[in-house]
């Protein structure tokens, strides 16, 4: 139990101390909650330090792709190069959506991330409705820093997918 306490002494009309009076509050009550304000406060601050760490992650991982992509360029026109990395940065953000819009701020759930991406590429490239993919998946947590790099992947395969395999581009 917590208390506060105020004492208050009693003078006469002349000035002389007649006694004195206590009173006593139990604030037990204002210190959980003053309690559970601060561990609510350490813990935002967390997630701040922790989304923070994350956008500085994926900015370097989309700086590198750019460059990667500005030096093995050769043969492709400025905006298929454009386009191949914009798909790059939103299998990226699609990561973080995903998150966002979850409860789990630590795990994403793979196999429904796998759905979004492929029906993005498809839509992207002109292909929704005209190709229909098939998943056998189970579902699957991973954390921020293995969805990412395998999204990365299934993008590239995807999208290698709908440059390379219809002769004449024709789906």
């Amino acid at each position: 139990l917590s208390f506060q306490s105020s004492i208050k002494s009693l003078k006469s009309a002349g000035g002389h101390s007649m006694g004195m009076v206590s009173v006593n509050h139990d604030i037990s009550e204002r210190k959980r909650a003053e309690a559970l304000i601060h561990a609510s406060l350490k813990e935002k601050e967390v997630l701040l330090q922790e989304i923070h760490h994350r956008v500085k992650n994926n900015l370097q991982i989309v700086s590198g792709l750019l460059t990667l992509q500005a030096d093995h360029g050769e043969g492709k026109t400025p905006g298929e190069m454009f386009l191949e990395s914009q798909g790059r940065i939103r299998t990226i953000a699609l990561v973080h959506e995903k998150l966002y819009r979850s409860h789990n701020l630590a795990e994403i759930a793979f196999d429904e991330y796998l759905r979004a991406l492929t029906e993005d590429l498809l839509s992207s490239h002109g292909a929704a409705g005209r190709i229909r993919i098939a998943f056998e998946t189970e579902s699957v947590l991973f954390s921020i820093e293995k969805a990412v790099p395998l999204g990365l992947i299934v993008n590239e395969l995807v999208t290698n997918a709908l440059k390379h395999a219809f002769p004449g581009g024709e789906m």
